[in-house]
């Protein structure tokens, strides 16, 4: 059994898996912090949320979790600075 479990590994393969789970997963973190940045840029040119939503074809209960997400950020780096 344990003879037919290493014949079976490959080492190729199993970097290959590896690294587009990997790049996949970098895309979606840079779709992501792009998103993050264009609300962030709209909110303070005074755009409602709502209005955002539209614009970005995203859901509004999704920019107001992101804004919330910015907030709580704005927050935590608000405090770090005052320490």
């Amino acid at each position: 059994m344990v003879n037919m479990l290493i014949a079976e590994y490959d080492y190729d393969m199993d970097i290959e898996v590896q690294r587009e789970e990997t790049y996949a997963e970098g895309v979606e973190k840079g779709k992501s912090d792009k998103l993050k940045e264009i609300i962030k840029k709209k909110l303070l040119k005074g755009i409602s949320p709502e209005e955002i939503a539209e614009d970005m074809e995203e859901s509004v209960e999704e920019v107001k979790r992101i804004i919330n997400l910015l907030d709580e950020f704005q927050s935590k780096s608000t405090e770090d600075f005052s320490k």
